[in-house]
């Protein structure tokens, strides 16, 4: 984390949050080097996955296999609310509906639950995109089968251009702007880059 705070990722530069899975340790090197201003957003993919397998857990069987189905779904629209305060809502509805028979499952679902609604805090953000981190993960295999295409790279220079353009190219995306426009922006960036 402090190679990621020495490389220029700060707070004051535009970092708002930090969206990850459930590992410990990363939390505790975020508030050593972030403190507490920086938002946390745990990875709800990830959450949703522990929550269906202590499902399994308390509901074996193929007999109980409906029910399985119906109580993950039920969990999946909790985070489907337009407002923290709704989430909560339907958490509590959930807790009172699948409580008495899923006890484990239903600790698992609350527990931490405000870090897997902290997005709802951003503002100006597509928050579809950034409550897992598996748009993270699916960008490093993009990256990657890009880079496989090519095969190998000249110079480090041209790497980073890649990388750079791959890079812009998701933003432009994910904040809604055409290919077309970005690329205008990105012509005015390379006519100052120094090969």
């Amino acid at each position: 984390m402090h190679r990621v705070w020495e490389r220029g990722v700060r707070l004051e530069k535009g970092l708002q949050a930090v969206i990850r899975d459930g590992n410990g340790e990363l939390g505790e090197a975020l508030a050593l080097v972030y403190g507490a201003t920086l938002l946390e957003q745990r990875c709800i993919f990830h959450k949703l996955r522990n929550v269906a397998d202590k499902c399994r857990e308390e509901l074996k069987g193929d007999d109980h296999k409906e029910t399985r189905t119906q109580l993950l779904e039920q969990a999946k629209t909790i985070y489907q609310a337009k407002n923290a305060q709704e989430a909560r809502t339907r958490l509590a509805s959930f807790a009172d509906t699948w409580g008495a028979r899923t006890p484990k499952t239903v600790a698992t679902l609350q527990r931490d639950f405000e870090q897997t609604i902290a997005y709802y805090a951003l503002e100006g953000v597509a928050r579809e995109l950034i409550r897992t981190t598996s748009l993270l993960e699916r960008t490093n295999r993009e990256l990657r089968r890009k880079f496989r295409q090519v095969g190998c790279f000249s110079s480090l220079k041209g790497a980073e251009v890649a990388i750079y353009l791959q890079v812009q190219r998701l933003h432009a995306r994910w904040s809604k702007q055409t290919w077309w426009d970005t690329s205008h922006s990105l012509y005015f960036d390379f006519c100052y880059l120094d090969p």
